[in-house]
């Protein structure tokens, strides 16, 4: 009796627990249906922006604004980069609470074969179910599943680039471009930037890369490579060099490769240098007079990306861990590289040098030597930052115990 009495029980709390379950699956794929809506809406509100706006600027209702246009198009793809990230949470939540009910029911094996719940779906708008399980005509699924949100985002960014080009192209007067192009094309791209960095957080697992200094990185590089009235070739600058190494550290850092930390001190140092140089030793003549591309050049690379780092590298808060001798000599491979490089292709091939404190013909030797062993000298103390620190806070503390015994 009392067996019988606890069978019934158990099987009412069994009972019980399903219908919670399944209340709880209904709401999750109540709310998932919910949110695509919202995020359909969304796609709608871009796709009816984006020719209306085109429309109201090419009949001549104020070109100035052109380069702030895509501002809305980036905050509502932000807010359905948020959606989707809920969606596809909320899903997998959805799919633990379904296996469970198809667990209790028995039907587990129609389950694993693809033909009951959620993996019945998958085929059709799971690209990572897709390319996983293949089948037949399994690319031309993965891109109907794919190509709705690619697209979408794709199109947000030509027309951002598109915009800011017009911008610039319609806006040739310093002055108006300095409102009407310069200060939306940099909110622009501090919105992407953000943008980028919230898509690779919510999307990828251990996601460790400050984005901020490839972004600073490849824009110094972008910048200088291009401004017109460039002494020599780009590549013989040692502030592209110094900025790629930085973005090429910051975007293996997650990969904690061995020699990751060599390649990373190096571009600090690197860049440390280039800025040194250009305030200490160029700005005081130059002073902002140069076109308006080198002038950006400059500011990009000497000024936003210096700061960019170092912010980063506050920001980390890693423990002093000192560098190895054996790697602290290690980066002085990239200042002489680049040595050797400019000397042979100016004494080789008559390429001039790129900076006059470097060539003895504009300055002196003793200027050049000079400005070599200063660059050492900078390398070695970046790349032995922590042994000062840690040294400094140990004399610290040997002084305050001097009077206590």
């Amino acid at each position: 009796m009392e067996d019988a009495e606890a069978a019934e029980a158990a099987e009412e709390l069994e009972q019980e627990r399903t219908e919670a379950l399944a209340a709880l699956l209904s709401a999750e794929d109540t709310g998932i249906q919910n949110a695509g809506q919202i995020s359909m809406a969304v796609i709608g509100i871009i796709a009816a922006y984006l020719p209306v706006s085109l429309f109201a600027v090419y009949q001549g209702y104020g070109k100035e604004i052109l380069a702030y246009l895509p501002l809305p198009v980036v905050l509502l793809m932000f807010f359905h980069m948020v959606q989707t990230a809920a969606v596809a949470r909320r899903t997998r939540s959805a799919a633990i609470v379904e296996h469970e009910l198809i667990r209790v029911a028995g039907l587990e094996g129609h389950y694993s074969r693809g033909s009951l719940g959620t993996p019945a779906r998958n085929p059709i708008v799971n690209p990572d179910f897709i390319a996983r399980e293949k089948g037949d005509r399994w690319i031309s699924r993965l891109s109907a599943a794919v190509l709705p949100a690619v697209g979408l985002y794709a199109t947000g960014i030509a027309y951002t680039w598109f915009l800011c080009s017009e911008a610039a192209r319609q806006n040739p007067d310093y002055p108006v471009r300095m409102w009407a192009v310069i200060v939306p094309v940099l909110l622009n791209l501090v919105m992407w930037s953000v943008f980028l960095d919230s898509a690779m957080s919510y999307f990828i697992p251990r996601y460790k890369i400050n984005i901020w200094v490839p972004i600073a990185g490849l824009s110094g590089i972008w910048f200088q490579a291009n401004f017109p009235t460039l002494n020599t070739e780009p590549y013989l600058y040692f502030s592209l060099h110094s900025a790629a190494l930085l973005t090429l550290a910051a975007l293996l850092r997650p990969w904690h490769l061995r020699w990751h930390d060599v390649i990373a001190r190096a571009g600090i140092a690197g860049i440390l240098v280039s800025a040194l140089g250009f305030w200490l030793m160029i700005f005081p003549i130059d002073r902002f007079r140069s076109p308006e591309a080198m002038v950006w050049a400059n500011v990009s690379m000497h000024l936003v990306l210096p700061i960019v780092v170092l912010i980063a590298i506050w920001y980390r808060h890693s423990p002093l861990t000192p560098m190895r001798w054996r790697d602290v000599l290690l980066t002085l491979v990239f200042p002489v590289a680049y040595g050797l490089m400019v000397l042979i292709t100016h004494t080789g091939f008559g390429v001039p040098v790129p900076y006059s404190f470097l060539d003895p013909a504009q300055s002196s030797w003793g200027v050049a030597i000079l400005t070599c062993t200063l660059t050492v000298m900078v390398f070695l103390v970046t790349a032995s930052a922590e042994r000062f620190v840690l040294a400094f806070r140990k004399l610290t503390e040997n002084r305050r115990q001097l009077p206590e015994t």
